[in-house]
């Protein structure tokens, strides 16, 4: 719902304590949340390490272009791992409430139609990137099909479009979790 989040400090210990939404995460921590709580945190690195790269090289370049010729194909090149950056990242952020939810009106439901509210846009979001990354894959299969490749370092470009639909998988895998959480009365 929203990204609050308030720890309790015990004074004799001074230790944080959980609250009950973690305590009963941790609880119910069975295959599947933990598998989608995984494949999102190796998807985020993925996408860490895509930013790093296209910044050291955007500095690189930049440093380069002093002396000599900029590297050929750095605008490819960055345009790629920013769309690894981007997609790779969705699922983890959603996993970490960091996309926008505005809850102004939807706070002063009672909280059956707050949850119904919720589940329905999980749904139509979980449907929606099924078929964004159906036919992201679809796109990627067409692409090495036809043999395209890039315009300036001639390079098929067609695994990067599909590892990105896989990233939109991540973003599915954690609506589901977020859907089933909301039920089970943790979100």
């Amino acid at each position: 719902m929203r990204n609050d989040q308030v720890l309790e400090f015990d004074a004799d210990n001074t230790k944080p304590l959980e609250d009950k939404a973690e305590r009963n995460i941790a609880d119910s921590s069975n295959l599947f949340f933990r598998s989608t709580e995984y494949l999102n945190r190796f998807f985020a690195a993925i996408a860490g390490v895509a930013l790093i790269s296209m910044m050291l090289l955007i500095v690189f370049n930049s440093v380069k272009r002093l002396f000599s010729d900029p590297i050929s194909g750095t605008v490819e090149i960055v345009s790629w791992l920013g769309a690894v950056t981007g997609v790779f990242a969705l699922g983890y952020t959603q996993l970490n409430k960091g996309h926008i939810y505005i809850d102004m009106l939807i706070n002063n439901f009672p909280p059956l139609i707050r949850k119904t509210i919720h589940t329905i846009m999980n749904v139509l979001s979980i449907a929606f990137f099924i078929i964004a990354s159906w036919q992201l894959a679809l796109f990627g299969i067409n692409l090495r099909d036809g043999g395209v490749v890039s315009e300036t370092i001639q390079f098929s470009f067609y695994p990067i479009v599909i590892l990105c639909s896989l990233g939109f998988l991540g973003l599915v895998l954690a609506l589901v979790k977020e859907t089933i959480l909301i039920w089970k009365g943790d979100s």
